[in-house]
């Protein structure tokens, strides 16, 4: 079935977003099961952190991280509801709070890691301008990132936004030289190895950003987005799901992750992703349509397929403000032809 699709195109950029996850399965009968783990300042696992989860109807509970840091909780109501992490043995550490609700949960099952933090003084007074505490993340407050190390990076950023691609590589390959560790840098390198076609390259950087920072979503979902061009479909969907957990708001993974389980024939599995990243942001996912048309037409719907496309079309040639894209002659053509095959279905169902 997968040469079926196999003329399809991503245009797809990969936006940001890191945490951990571990493979999504279904979920408990009975409610949903919110799972994760909760990570130490230093990257670690946070063993014996309390951690609770509270809904807004007033429901709560807590529970105790294993030696492993990972914690579950099972059958939780649908609603809306917030999880934070302390560490009772050191009483400053605590974990900002994550916010999300059971539409987010993926085959019943929602991955939402926390990482326990420590307030950053500023000043005589401890406070900083305008009287907040700073809270920094463990990536940053454990990295250590040299001074050339971190101008390099972001001069490589700069020229990356400003399309100069072979200079922004040099900036990133003297940022990774100074300081190997530093994932981020590998990660915008694979960024821009990825969007030059060189994706044995690119896998590369993302599979070692990895190695040093597991849960790095960028990394993840740039790391599927090569193993879907190089037709590794199992390995992809796996490392967008990875990605999905991390960062659930971005609706760019569900939409690759839905291709990817489109391109293995799963279409109930690809048209729960499309809808859902059409449902967080429809400009943002728009290719999602497009998708969603395929299998309407591989079903038999001909006027539902020719509709995605038109709505495709309406976001991306002007009609919702957005702009021109390269396959748009190729698209109405084939909103044309489905139109006449609904039109030829309904005709022959009617004599």
């Amino acid at each position: 079935m997968i040469g079926k699709w196999s003329s399809l195109l991503i245009l797809l950029l990969l936006l940001l977003g890191p945490m951990e996850f571990e493979v999504l399965g279904w979920g408990w009968q009975g409610g949903l099961v919110v799972f994760g783990r909760v990570y130490q300042p230093d990257g670690q696992p946070a063993v014996r952190a309390k951690v609770r989860i509270e809904i807004v109807n007033g429901f709560w509970r807590e529970v105790w991280s294993d030696d492993q840091g990972k914690f579950e909780f099972r059958a939780i109501p649908a609603g809306r509801y917030r999880l934070a992490a302390t560490n009772p043995e050191v009483a400053e550490q605590f974990s900002e709070p994550a916010e999300s609700d059971s539409t987010r949960s993926f085959a019943n099952r929602l991955q939402v890691d926390l990482y326990l933090r420590l307030p950053v003084k500023v000043g005589d007074g401890g406070r900083p301008p305008g009287g907040s505490s700073i809270l920094v993340s463990v990536e940053e407050a454990g990295q250590k990132i040299p001074g050339g190390a971190r101008k390099a990076y972001e001069q490589g950023m700069k020229l990356q936004r400003e399309n100069e691609p072979v200079k922004a590589l040099l900036q990133f390959d003297r940022a990774i030289e100074i300081f190997p560790g530093y994932y981020q840098a590998l990660t915008e390198r694979g960024n821009v190895r990825m969007a030059r076609g060189l994706l044995s390259e690119a896998a590369g950087d993302f599979e070692q950003a990895l190695r040093l920072n597991a849960q790095y979503a960028l990394a993840l979902r740039g790391l599927g987005y090569c193993q879907l061009q190089q037709r590794q479909f199992e390995a992809a969907i796996v490392s967008l799901e990875k990605a999905y957990a991390a960062a659930p708001e971005v609706p760019l993974t569900l939409v690759l992750l839905g291709y990817g389980n489109m391109l293995l024939d799963r279409i109930g599995l690809a048209r729960q992703c499309f809808v859902e990243a059409l449902r967080l942001d429809e400009k943002a996912a728009a290719r999602a349509h497009v998708y969603l048309g395929e299998i309407e037409a591989k079903e038999g719907n001909y006027a539902a397929a020719a509709e995605q496309v038109r709505l495709y079309l309406g976001i991306n040639t002007g009609g919702t403000g957005g702009t021109e894209i390269a396959d748009t002659g190729a698209l109405r053509q084939r909103e044309e032809e489905w139109r006449q095959k609904a039109k030829s279905a309904k005709s022959a169902k009617r004599d």
